[in-house]
């Protein structure tokens, strides 16, 4: 109903989508295309208008959802493919089913005839002509003042572009060649350009010899490319008309000068004073009109010299017609610039000058700008270098230019970039825009430049899109960091000298290095138990292989730091170490986080994304959980151990990467491989170096050395003095069996800390749950033979956890703190059993 509605009005309208695709387009916008009603619906507004590019459509999409609407003046093509001009508006359709849809109103605009018809007036009263020349419809349109003017049929407006070149080959004199480097220029910009040429043809106006006329042009240009050029032609001997007492009492004629953008002023050559002037004239200088009107025209001179100002008046009668660069004279004193064309008009009895200024004030901050940007430019030590789409040099800085060893920015310029970069892989604009579009980040690229002396310089270079006016340039940010690089060499040499002195030196203090292992042994391992040294010896003879080592144990005995520590002393040691918790990976998304996908590879992968396999290349990638990965993901992991190749979801392409595994898991895979739930292939690849971590219980000597590093961890965080810790609390705390293991004695110290108001850490509150559990071990017995299945078991506690916490997994108070479980693990847990925790928040 909503959409029938517009059947009713009496203009073009057209649902869009973000595509281009039509959805929807009334009866009369079918009438004016040519279109049934089915077969527009199955068009595409490229096909409609057709300076529209898929990139234009986007850009305009975007202003769209900026501005909420936008006028636009255009040209369609019918299904015929004829063009014909259409004025409208578009704006989102906020009442239609789908408010993803563009609304397209338009007319055309051949049905303001009368509009038209009052400008020709206009431009015959005033001795005006204009054309237009389509470059999309290859045909000319020469008003009929022109048509009068150089003897063309009256009642022909319109001519292929072919014959108006040779009509104007014939009745050009000799300034034929002069008009087409002209147009080619004004169709090359691809930018809002202006162009001024005064011609000599061959008259029929009753006229001996040829006729001097003053041709002015502007470009228009779409999102691809100048498609029309249109202007005016005057004749060079009535400038603007005929400037009678007549024609200034014309109100259609002042009213067309009046909606001028240049300022106009007609001035009598016998008083020299203003007699005419349009709106924008006034308002240049900053006063009223009647404020100027038969006042000297010297009032708005800078100029002094009275002399120079007569030289003015007689070159314009001597020349009829010139241009000139000057100044006017504001009322507050200051001074604007402007571009200034002037017309000589006499009829026997009166002489007039009409001066008309076209304001350079933005233009000359504009070159002030420019001129700054430049000498800024040209004091950077970074080379500066702008391509065009041809890879060719535009324009370079004083630093780029000095480097290449030119005498000149000029003689580079045009040159391709390989010959003075040889071999340096440079990407297209259409990649640089692809990746701002998609939000990807690229990396500087490393040359080695070789200068004329035969010196090798590092250069690292960034590539950027740069926009001025509507063209594109790339531009190379190049910056020389040989000296950075031999800098960094020596540092590493110093750096193995100082390695060197450290080894020389802890071998003359054995002592003192075995008080350091026992205190912080591998990193962030802390132990002084005898059981734990093998543990660390099995560390210290696979670190630095590249072999796939399992860690197993408990959970909350710190298995993620026997993988940094493994990688830590590897060769790998200075490349990425990437974590990976497979049990809190969402099943859907596991093959996407492990190995990346293509951009538009399913739903939602709006850009291209490396996986953590790609992420760690070079380096190590930790497991966690390995246990909990699903069958499919697993025979993908065994072919990424077994080939060293990853392909992303999206792509056919194969990607070989250099990663060394270590895994982890508290579940026993071997039962797992029993039950059918975990590969046997998959567990060999993996158990190449087992390592099992021991429980907190299993090393009680560890208890008070880790309670004092975490004491001072935490007190230090909070701010507290904490210097004491009771020994009989220590015993204490030894005799307990840990079932969460060192992140359960951790969570103990930290809420001792908390509680604690002076020197001596208070484990009182932490000392007495310990009791009321063990008291509660103790008490604990079954009531009925029956035994609650495992799983059941969990679900209830799991569930009287979450009940407890508001639905809180994880953070200090989460149901993870209070079953003293890895959030991750718990996680995970919820999600196999079915566990919502969003029913259980209040």
């Amino acid at each position: 109903m909503h959409q029938d509605a517009f059947n009713l009005v009496s203009e073009g309208v057209l649902w869009v989508d973000i595509s281009g695709r039509v959805y929807y387009g009334n009866e009369i916008a079918a009438k004016l295309l040519g279109y049934s009603s089915n077969a527009l619906q199955r068009a595409s507004y490229f096909e409609i208008n057709p300076h529209f590019s898929i990139l234009g459509w986007k850009k305009f999409w975007n202003r769209l959802t900026d501005n909420g609407s936008e006028h636009f003046d255009t040209e369609f093509v019918n299904r015929d493919g004829k063009l014909f001009s259409v004025r409208g508006r578009a704006a989102f359709d906020i009442y239609s089913i789908d408010p993803e849809l563009c609304l397209i109103v338009f007319a055309a605009t051949e049905a303001g005839k009368r509009d038209a018809d009052l400008l020709e007036a206009v431009q015959e009263d005033a001795k005006i002509g204009s054309w237009e020349v389509n470059f999309t419809s290859k045909q000319v349109y020469v008003s009929a003042q022109i048509r009068q003017w150089i003897g063309l049929p009256i009642d022909r407006a319109f001519y292929p572009a072919e014959e108006m070149l040779g009509l104007l080959q014939e009745q050009l004199v000799g300034d034929y060649d002069r008009i087409r480097p002209v147009f080619k220029k004004l169709k090359k910009t691809k930018a809002f350009e202006e162009a001024t040429l005064q011609l000599r043809a061959k008259s029929t106006d009753e006229q001996t010899g040829p006729t001097e006329y003053v041709i002015r042009a502007r470009s228009v240009e779409n999102e691809l490319e100048v498609y029309k050029v249109y202007g005016t032609l005057t004749r060079a001997d009535t400038a603007m008309g005929a400037v009678s007492e007549r024609t200034l009492d014309d109100a259609l004629y002042r009213r067309a000068l009046d909606q001028q953008l240049e300022a106009v002023y007609i001035i009598s050559y016998s008083d020299r004073k203003i007699v005419y002037l349009n709106d924008r004239g006034a308002e240049l200088v900053g006063y009223s009109r009647g404020d100027l009107l038969h006042v000297p025209a010297s009032n708005l001179s800078t100029r002094a010299d009275s002399e120079e100002i007569s030289a003015l008046y007689s070159k314009l009668k001597e020349e009829r017609y010139f241009e000139y660069a000057t100044q006017l004279l504001r009322q507050d004193g200051s001074s604007v610039p402007v571009q200034a064309r002037l017309n000589y008009y006499g009829d026997g009895q009166e002489e007039y000058m009409v001066f008309v200024a076209q304001d350079l004030s933005d233009t000359v901050h504009y070159g002030e700008d420019i001129q700054l940007y430049t000498s800024t430019l040209d004091s950077l030590q970074e080379w500066v270098i702008w391509l065009d789409t041809r890879k060719e040099v535009v324009l370079l800085n004083e630093a780029a230019r000095r480097k290449l060893s030119r005498k000149t920015s000029r003689d580079i310029e045009g040159m391709p970039i390989e010959e003075l970069m040889p071999e340096l892989p440079v990407p297209s604009l259409a990649e640089i825009r692809q990746e701002k579009i998609d939000g990807r980040y690229r990396s500087a690229t490393e040359y080695i430049f070789s200068t004329v002396s035969g010196d090798d310089r590092t250069l690292q270079i960034r590539f950027a899109q740069v926009e001025a006016g509507n063209q594109r340039f790339l531009c190379l940010i190049c910056r020389d960091v040989t000296l950075e690089q031999n800098n960094r060499r020596k540092l590493q040499k110093t750096k193995r000298r100082v390695d060197e002195l450290t080894k020389q030196l802890q071998s003359e203090n054995e002592t003192l290095r075995e008080q350091i292992e026992q205190v912080n042994t591998g990193g962030a391992i802390i132990t002084v138990s005898k059981k734990y040294q093998k543990i660390l010896g099995q560390i210290a003879q696979v670190a630095d292989t590249d072999a796939t080592v399992l860690v197993t144990g408990e959970t909350g005995t710190g298995k993620e730091l026997l993988a940094q520590s493994i990688h830590k002393f590897s060769s790998r040691g200075r490349k990425p170490l990437v974590s990976v918790n497979c049990a809190a990976l969402p099943e859907n998304l596991i093959e996407s986080e492990l190995f990346g996908h293509e951009r538009g590879a399913f739903t939602g992968a709006f850009a291209q994304k490396k996986g953590k396999f790609e992420l760690a290349n070079g380096g190590t990638i930790f497991l966690d959980e390995i246990g909990e990965l699903p069958l499919d993901m697993q025979a993908k992991l065994l072919r990424v151990l077994q080939e060293g190749e990853i392909q992303r979801i999206g792509s056919t392409d194969v990607i070989h990467v250099d990663v060394r595994v270590v895994a982890a898991t508290n579940r026993n895979l071997e039962q797992m491989i029993g039950d059918g739930t975990f590969r046997e292939d998959l567990f060999y690849r993996l158990n190449v170096f087992p390592i099992h971590n021991l429980p907190l219980r299993e090393r009680p000597e560890d208890i008070p050395v880790l309670v004092k590093h975490f004491a001072k961890v935490y007190s230090d965080r909070m701010g507290r003095n904490i210097t004491h810790i009771n020994p009989n609390d220590i015993k204490e705390l030894e005799s307990y069996e840990f079932p969460g293991n060192v992140r359960e004695l951790i969570n103990l110290v930290e809420r001792a800390v908390i509680t604690t108001q002076s020197s001596t850490l208070n484990l009182t509150a932490s000392l007495r749950a310990l009791r009321r559990t063990d008291r509660t071990d103790e008490k604990t017995s079954f009531r009925s033979d029956k035994i609650v299945p495992f799983e059941l078991m969990q679900r209830q506690y799991i569930i009287e956890a979450l009940k407890r916490t508001n639905g809180k997994v994880t953070g200090p108070g989460g149901a993870a703190e209070l079953l003293d479980l890895n959030g991750r693990t718990l996680m995970s847990k919820m999600n196999k059993l079915g566990i919502n925790r969003n029913k259980f928040t209040t």
